[in-house]
């Protein structure tokens, strides 16, 4: 009889331990599928996060180039013209391009809202070093704006055509920068 008692309370204790267990692990598995449900969220929301910081940065820069470009005066001044050539000149001798001519042109803009300073280069190079300046070039804090790009071989006037020769062009590039005035 008391061999029975003992048996009895064993397996109500085996059996007591198997519902906990069995209630325990599933509650937990519950609330693991609940803490995968917040990671996705959060993850989600995390690269919306990024995402949001990488638009602002790229946003500062833009306002930053347009608060550069807002200007009071209807014309640009000689030393912003210059300060752009001395930087086209500078790239160009950075990337070993051959500067024939570069001069600036006052343009009347018929905007009341803008002023416009033209300048047109006639470079000597290559279409990588065109394309480094280019890209460069885009990384100004100047609004710009290409009006033409005019690339022509260069003359094979030369008896020695050589590879070098072949390669290179003349290249005709009229642009503009912009300045944006301020409404008074």
């Amino acid at each position: 009889m008391m061999q029975q008692k003992y048996l009895i309370l064993l397996c109500t204790i085996i059996l007591t331990a198997l519902c906990f267990f069995y209630l325990s692990s599933k509650s937990i598995n519950a609330k693991i599928a609940k803490i995968n449900v917040y990671d996705k969220h959060i993850k989600v929301e995390q690269e919306k996060l990024n995402s949001a910081k990488v638009l602002n940065e790229q946003l500062k820069e833009i306002s930053k180039i347009i608060f550069q470009s807002m200007t009071d005066k209807g014309e640009f001044s000689s030393e912003e013209v210059n300060t752009f050539i001395k930087k086209l000149t500078d790239m160009a001798d950075k990337y070993k391009i051959a500067v024939h001519s570069i001069f600036p042109k006052v343009v009347s803009s018929t905007s009341t809202y803008l002023v416009e300073q033209q300048y047109t280069m006639i470079l000597n190079c290559t279409f990588v070093q065109m394309g480094r300046f280019l890209s460069q070039m885009e990384s100004f804090d100047n609004l710009i704006k290409i009006k033409t790009l005019d690339i022509t071989p260069l003359s094979k006037d030369r008896k020695d055509s050589n590879i070098e020769i072949a390669t290179r062009y003349k290249v005709t590039l009229e642009l503009s920068t912009l300045k944006i005035i301020k409404e008074r």
